[in-house]
């Protein structure tokens, strides 16, 4: 069978590795991207996405490459593209269309309904779509697969995930080949790859809520062997010549005996900067030293606000300020760029609130303290929370669930205030401006002053640039720097040009040109 999958904005490790389980077992693949020139988590300017977007390539390429199964991995952010991709590919191709992907796995019979995919695959897709696939070339029933739903004379049929992989070390390697084909900086400037599945936290406002109760609990987090990593790394600098690595693990560091055995390994045989993600209360000095002494050159320690009932309560986080304040201190003293992160207009949030933030961010400053606005991402127990405190209508749910509006976290998610952008400004000018002047601005109220336009992009290159000079920082871009982005436009902007592609008004009712 020849599958193609069809993606934007960025490089998937799902299809990377479902394409790789069907390639082994005989089957053909290949992928479609639409790069979202001007239309990504950073930067929304939807006139210039309208010259600039590749739809009726992607139309064309479908049209022409003739697959039996065009196959898309969905997340809320591009569901509406998504739809609008699956309706023009159905009017003019007979392939069979499968939704799978976290949006999927959240409101699985939102999907179906809205009639545009013949099959849905929840949670871990690998042997769940190689199994739909081996039924419809054998033209032998599908309705009974695990993790599969399909909708039949507008009734929903959904069945019962089978249980997670449990030894992550079989699953053959990412097929790093089908991105690499669509922009070889994609994989080469940064090397994303993943030691472990699924998390054991349950923050309120993840994803990973939902897949602890799609699973409930049963055997969801799992770890590669050091290994077994260790050998995809090995593979993936002698095939694609990688310059960094980014480790999309939820949490890194969430084993120290994994690390111990890992880091020195990957010191041994690997030896490039990367950028990995952690939880406070998982850093202590013997970790921070692991990471500094291994190469490591950014870090994200998330923590979402200094507020501690909003904390436990709301965001269902483990952890203090007390001990995120000693995580900060460790890692303040390496060379590792630190990120934190906060998430603005949390249910129940007040001015008051953000202000303890930023007041923590004073005294306790990271290289870049990162904010973003709440996304009420479907089937996450945050809209519970949210409805139970009266701030989400049961309209405003269904709303969440059809996710036809794109709302990323970073550009303004569904809680936008224009007077907490400002002091979410401020939270961002921690990270540059001296602790002093930052405490002048707080009391003096100067704070009201600022813009409330999101300045999180200019801001991270001000302050990746300042730490690198003066402290002597590592490299700050985990994934691709201002120069790989400026190469990624450059790309796509040639080919679009070559290929005649550019127009004001996308006509999906003619194939683009091969």
């Amino acid at each position: 069978m020849h599958i193609t999958f069809v993606h934007s904005h960025y490089e998937s490790l799902g299809i990377e590795y479902i394409s790789a389980v069907l390639k082994k077992a005989g089957h053909q693949t290949d992928l479609i991207f639409e790069p979202s020139l001007f239309h990504n988590f950073f930067s929304d300017h939807s006139l210039l996405y309208k010259f600039f977007n590749f739809k009726s390539y992607v139309i064309g390429e479908v049209v022409r490459r003739k697959p039996d199964i065009v196959a898309f991995s969905v997340i809320a952010d591009n569901y509406k593209w998504t739809l609008e991709m699956a309706r023009a590919i159905r009017e003019r191709s007979s392939a069979v269309i499968v939704f799978g992907g976290i949006h999927t796995s959240s409101v699985p019979e939102n999907v179906l309904k809205d009639d545009l995919a013949d099959f849905v695959v929840i949670g871990e897709g690998e042997y769940a779509f190689l199994e739909l696939v081996n039924c419809l070339r054998d033209g032998t029933d599908p309705a009974q697969i695990p993790n599969v739903g399909l909708c039949k004379e507008r009734r929903v049929f959904l069945n019962q995930p089978r249980a997670p992989i449990p030894d992550l070390d079989q699953l053959p390697f990412p097929d790093k080949d089908l991105f690499f084909e669509a922009y070889p900086g994609m994989v080469s400037a940064s090397y994303m790859i993943t030691g472990s599945r699924g998390c054991n936290n349950k923050c309120s406002y993840c994803c990973n809520s939902t897949l602890h109760n799609l699973y409930r609990g049963r055997g969801f987090f799992r770890r590669r062997t050091p290994e077994n990593v260790i050998a995809e790394l090995e593979w993936a600098k002698q095939r694609f010549k990688i310059r960094k690595v980014t480790f999309y693990d939820e949490v890194f560091t969430s084993d120290k005996q994994w690390l111990r055995r890992f880091l020195p390994l990957y010191i041994q045989k690997i030896n490039l900067p990367y950028f990995c993600c952690s939880h406070p209360e998982d850093i202590d000095t013997e970790v921070a030293e692991l990471l500094e002494s291994s190469g490591c050159s950014a870090i994200n320690v998330g923590m979402q606000t200094a507020h501690e009932p909003t904390l436990k309560t709301v965001l269902h986080r483990k952890g203090s300020n007390s001990k995120t304040a000693e995580a900060f201190s460790l890692l303040r003293d390496t060379r590792i760029f630190v990120y934190s992160n906060f998430i603005l207009g949390l249910p129940g949030e007040t001015e008051e609130h953000v202000l303890e933030s930023l007041r923590f961010c004073v005294d306790h400053p990271v290289d870049m303290a990162v904010v973003y606005w709440l996304r009420y991402y479907p089937g996450t127990d945050i809209i519970s929370i949210a409805a139970e405190k009266g701030i989400l209508a049961q309209g405003d749910v269904d709303k969440i669930n059809a996710s036809q509006e794109y709302t990323p976290y970073t550009v303004a998610g569904n809680t936008y205030n224009k007077n907490i952008s400002k002091l979410g400004n401020c939270i961002l000018l921690s990270g540059v401006i001296p602790a002093k002047a930052m405490r002048y601005i707080l009391q003096t109220g100067l704070y009201r002053w600022l813009p409330s336009r999101n300045l999180l992009f200019p801001l991270i290159i001000l302050s990746c640039f300042l730490k690198r000079i003066i402290k002597g920082k590592r490299n700050a871009f985990h994934y691709l720097s201002v120069g790989d982005y400026f190469f990624y436009y450059v790309f796509f902007l040639r080919k679009k040009l070559s290929l005649g592609l550019f127009s004001a008004k996308q006509r999906l009712s003619v194939p683009g040109r091969a």
